[in-house]
């Protein structure tokens, strides 16, 4: 799946930039309180990647031609 979808204008695709991007700081800003800044850097990381590969294997709604039954 992409990580912009077909139907997005610029707008959106700001938002989605800086929600994330906003998300992952405050991700790592709790982590480094919790555990301290090397194992937070790990954790962020891995987290991160992690939604990433969620996202990736995502059904998109703009390639629903997986779901046709011939």
């Amino acid at each position: 799946m992409a990580y912009f979808q077909r139907r997005m204008d610029g707008i959106e695709r700001g938002g989605k930039i800086a929600a994330d991007v906003f998300c992952v700081l405050l991700l790592g800003v709790v982590a480094v309180g919790c555990l301290g800044v090397l194992p937070a850097v790990g954790a962020t990381v891995l987290v991160v990647l992690g939604v990433l590969t969620i996202d990736y294997f995502t059904a998109d709604p703009d390639d629903s031609v997986a779901g046709v039954v011939r």
